[in-house]
């Protein structure tokens, strides 16, 4: 119970009788100088308590009413003292219950990092009891990498910074690293000077956890479509050859031997003969669709010549189709990259035009195939119609989703840079140690 308190329940029931007293105690005092003092009033003691004359009587009535108004004046200031107090009390009585009861570790330091108070919690985390605390200064319990640098919050607090929040790992008493979040804001006294800082820390070892098991299953699932991916190229290059040698040897064959029907008809045989032109012409067709879907496979330029001649072969089949402009730049002309690393860039090249076919409506396209030493860099610009970020962001998006996966394979980046109307560009960038053969 605080001094006000007390003091109010003690006087604040007798303020009215003290005041009432005091102006009675007046009142005897009035008279009792009057009828000593003041020699030319006749009047005795008794007769000027009871019969003063009018004016007299309306000084006394005066002062005895100026103590009972104060006495009815300090009762309600003593109430309000009380009422304030209380409210004080119960403020102080929430903010400790929270302070103590709130989930995250907690702990109060002054200027000279000594510890003013901690909460359960913050004695649980740091692995140390409450007198274990006393007398200590905050880098002594629950240290971290800031402590007693400049990057302390205290020092970052008193260099004028409002408020400070970051990743940390702190030691607990035992020795275990415990990774936090730790945010501090500045502790001021009535008038707002700083006093300390409070520092708040929330422990986030769970959420570590479950990013480094969420990371490794990334890893995993890259390895894994990695393996698919080069799995995939196998086979296509597998079908690619025996579809151009095997079926593509069958075909030459039977032109060969329409050509020799062709020559041991008679010319009587009109209709054989123009029959077998037919078919000579399909036969013709045949092998070249044959020689298309093989290089739609797997480009033998690919493996044959490299990615530089691979890369020019496809822009070229898209000039044909399309009649539009396309300039190509490789630096170094022929570029030596590794398997992976061709079959990647080429497949996300690949993707690019075909989204320029499919969409750009462009009348020019940009080609620019660079190595130096530290990456391997691949752009792609069009001056089409461009993408807006709602497409780009869609989640239907496979092509481009295909295409960010690719180039995270081999640790690279893929940026898509575009506008409605001002065309797009493709930027690839693939770290040269992952493309060294």
């Amino acid at each position: 119970m605080g001094f006000i308190e007390r003091f109010s329940r003690s006087i604040s029931s007798r303020l009215i009788a003290i005041g009432i007293a005091l102006g009675a105690l007046s009142w005897l005092v009035e008279s009792f100088i009057h009828s000593h003092f003041f020699y030319d009033q006749h009047l005795d003691f008794m007769s000027n308590i009871l019969f003063p004359d009018i004016h007299e009587l309306w000084m006394r009535l005066i002062i005895v009413v100026l103590f009972i108004s104060f006495a009815f004046y300090a009762q309600r200031i003593v109430k309000a003292l009380r009422a304030a107090e209380m409210t004080v009390t119960q403020i102080n009585m929430e903010l400790t219950q929270i302070f103590d009861t709130s989930a995250d570790g907690m702990r109060v330091i002054d200027k000279n990092f000594n510890i003013l108070r901690a909460n359960s919690t913050f004695l649980e985390l740091a692995g140390v009891s409450r007198t274990g605390i006393q007398g200590r200064k905050c880098y002594e319990v629950f240290k971290g990498e800031s402590c007693q640098t400049k990057d302390c919050p205290m020092v970052r607090i008193q260099r004028g910074e409002g408020r400070v929040e970051y990743d940390g790992i702190k030691i607990c008493q035992n020795g275990r690293q415990i990774p936090c979040i730790i945010t501090a804001t500045p502790f001021r006294d009535s008038e707002g000077k700083l006093v300390g800082i409070v520092e708040d820390f929330k422990d986030i070892s769970e959420r570590k956890s479950t990013e480094q098991a969420l990371r490794r299953s990334h890893e995993q699932l890259r390895n894994v479509i990695s393996h698919i991916e080069m799995v995939r190229e196998e086979e296509r290059r597998g079908m690619a050859r025996e579809i151009h040698d095997e079926l593509g040897q069958a075909l030459t064959c039977l032109k060969m031997d329409v050509h020799w029907l062709t020559g041991h008809l008679s010319n009587e045989d009109e209709n054989i003969y123009e029959k077998l032109h037919i078919v000579n012409q399909q036969i013709d067709a045949t092998v070249h669709t044959v020689q298309r879907i093989s290089s739609e496979l797997r480009p033998r330029l690919l493996d044959d010549l490299g990615l530089s001649a691979a890369i020019e072969w496809q822009a070229g089949r898209l000039r044909d189709r399309l009649g539009i402009t396309i300039e190509i730049i490789s630096e170094p002309e022929n570029i030596n990259l590794s398997e992976a690393c061709s079959i990647t860039i080429f497949r996300i090249f690949q993707e690019a035009l075909t989204n320029i076919a499919r969409h750009a409506e462009a009348t020019r396209v940009e080609i620019v195939l660079n190595q130096n030493e530290g990456q391997v860099t691949l752009t792609v610009s069009d001056n089409g119609k461009g993408i807006s970020r709602g497409a780009m962001s869609n989640a239907n998006s496979l092509g481009l989703l295909g295409m960010h996966e690719r180039a995270c394979l081999l640790d690279g980046l893929l940026e898509i840079q575009s506008e409605p109307g001002q065309g797009t560009t493709v930027l690839l960038n693939i770290p040269y140690q992952k493309c060294r053969r």
